[in-house]
């Protein structure tokens, strides 16, 4: 439009111009005089065709500008769809990462927000597994409507997958209730296709007056994924020692893959006893690294490291081969129990994996055990059902680690073949002088001995609670009475101190009424 106008601009001061010249001139006398001298001249037809030109123009120029009209039209038609689709999640009709990256911060200079939410659905996969990705879709969607609706003078945003931000203006020192307003929108059933979903999310907040917005999200980002680490539907604010926590990790992790590629974590051995007659039948391999300091960084803060940051699978496959080849080397039957990280049991070649090492080492699928935990098993039972039957089927036991700490039902544990159950150290800790401790551990051992499974009390550290747990009926054990975790080359000395038997004769067959296999 602004070329159409600059041109008509254009056209009058020509034509002004040429109207000039003309009364300077004087050419309207000259054409006059001509007219008079040739009379005969057929200017009718002159004048005639020349109006019906310019009319033509006239009518043509008009059908031209209407068309540019119309084309200027439909191009910021065009841009404004293109702007959309640049800055938008076309699933959800949110914002996008691009939005927040380009565009919040004006937005939020506007809105006058004051806090920042980052929301992350809990347990996403679940979802999809119930009612498939194109359900996963519409919860994500009705997700984000809901979002919209319950805070709508906010500004929402979905930064990718099924985590979600959101800028809000909340009165000073509310936006802890604004974040447990925002937990308890989340638990409200969603109608998914005529399936009644329940999700959960885990939020961090964090002040955005006085700080830049990439600081806010940063922030509030660091205090999600702590909402996180503490469990599902959980939220956490900002503290500046987050930020501290984040910098020692990251450390950690570059040290870490330093170590996993040169090889320098190592795997050390607990002895696991038969209560019945304390005969060693195998050995469960846990993780060790130590600086070249000498200090020795705690298995649990570097294997949640290597969750973090996605080196646990690497991690795990080089400490099974150096446990395996280690137990290769201790005499008869004596077993290796090896630990598997809850995030590897998501990864479908996880049971391939591990029976490919074995074949390349050379060690018989019998001789090894792995350990689930409970949590990681109720967090994907499908996974897990898969796993563990790969495995037995290969002819490696499996047992069920840390029962007792994750909440799953019996029918859960009827149904999956476990060899073994591990009672946690939590419970055998004070057993003796709590009764409803006593009464927990009884039970596990009973429930153990309904099933034919064996059952592995852990953290067994008195004769007092070795005498109880013996005489409760538990079938093995592990523990600082036993041996603290030694080095792979200390393993053949302490055998050669101390009684070992099988693994065939170190647990009790399974009964036909379980339905193990």
């Amino acid at each position: 439009m602004k070329h159409a106008l600059k041109e008509g601009v254009i056209f009058l001061l020509v034509g002004a111009i040429v109207f000039a010249l003309l009364v300077s001139f004087d050419l309207y006398g000259e054409l006059r005089d001509f007219l008079s001298r040739h009379d005969m001249f057929p200017l009718d037809h002159v004048v005639l065709a020349l109006f019906v030109i310019g009319a033509s123009g006239f009518v043509y120029g008009m059908r031209r500008i209407s068309d540019l009209r119309h084309e200027v039209q439909r191009r910021a038609a065009a841009e404004t769809a293109a702007d959309f689709l640049a800055f938008h999640d076309m699933l959800t009709r949110l914002p996008n990462r691009h939005f927040v990256e380009q565009r919040l911060p004006e937005a939020a200079r506007r809105g006058g927000f004051n806090a920042m939410f980052m929301l992350d659905i809990d347990n996403f996969k679940q979802v999809n597994d119930l009612v498939g990705h194109h359900g996963g879709d519409a919860v994500l969607s009705s997700f984000a409507e809901r979002l919209r609706t319950t805070v709508p003078s906010a500004l929402a945003a979905r930064m990718g997958g099924d985590e979600f931000l959101l800028v809000a203006t909340v009165p000073r020192g509310d936006i802890a209730a604004m974040a447990e307003h925002l937990s308890d929108m989340a638990r409200r059933p969603l109608n998914i296709e005529g399936t009644a979903i329940q999700i959960s999310v885990c939020i961090g907040f964090a002040p955005l007056e006085g700080a830049a917005l990439n600081e806010a999200i940063f922030a509030a980002d660091l205090a999600m994924h702590e909402a996180k680490r503490h469990g599902a539907g959980r939220f956490h604010p900002y503290h500046p020692r987050l930020g501290d926590d984040l910098t020692r990790r990251l450390a950690i992790e570059r040290k870490l893959r330093t170590a996993i590629t040169d090889d320098l974590i190592d795997a050390h051995f607990q002895p696991l006893v038969q209560l019945s007659d304390r005969r060693v039948y195998g050995f469960e391999a846990l993780a060790r690294w130590q600086l070249d300091d000498g200090t020795q960084v705690p298995p649990d803060l570097f294997i949640r490291v290597a969750e973090q940051a996605g080196l646990i699978t690497d991690l795990s496959n080089r400490l099974l081969r150096k446990a395996s080849t280690q137990a290769l080397k201790w005499p008869g039957e004596i077993m290796v129990a090896f630990n598997i990280s809850p995030p590897q049991l998501s990864d479908g070649l996880i049971a391939g994996r591990i029976l490919a090492i074995l074949r390349e080492v050379g060690l018989p699928p019998h001789r090894l055990a792995v350990e689930l935990t409970e949590s990681a098993i109720i967090a994907d039972l499908d996974s897990a059902m898969r796993t563990i039957r790969q495995l037995r089927q290969a002819g490696v036991r499996v047992a069920l680690d840390d029962f007792g700490t994750g909440y799953s039902s019996l029918s859960q544990l009827a149904n999956l073949p476990f060899d073994k159950i591990k009672i946690d150290r939590q419970f055998v800790a004070n057993f003796l002088e709590n009764e409803k401790q006593a009464k927990i551990v009884n039970a596990i051992i009973g429930l153990g001995q309904g099933l034919g499974i064996a059952t592995l009390a852990e953290g067994i550290e008195t004769e007092a609670q070795y005498e109880a747990l013996r005489a409760l009926g538990c079938d093995l054990g592990q523990g600082f009475l036993f041996g603290q975790a030694m080095p792979g080359h200390a393993v053949p000395a302490y055998l050669a101190s101390h009684e070992s038997v099988s693994p065939n004769d170190a647990s009790p067959p399974p009964r036909a009424a379980a339905g193990h296999a």
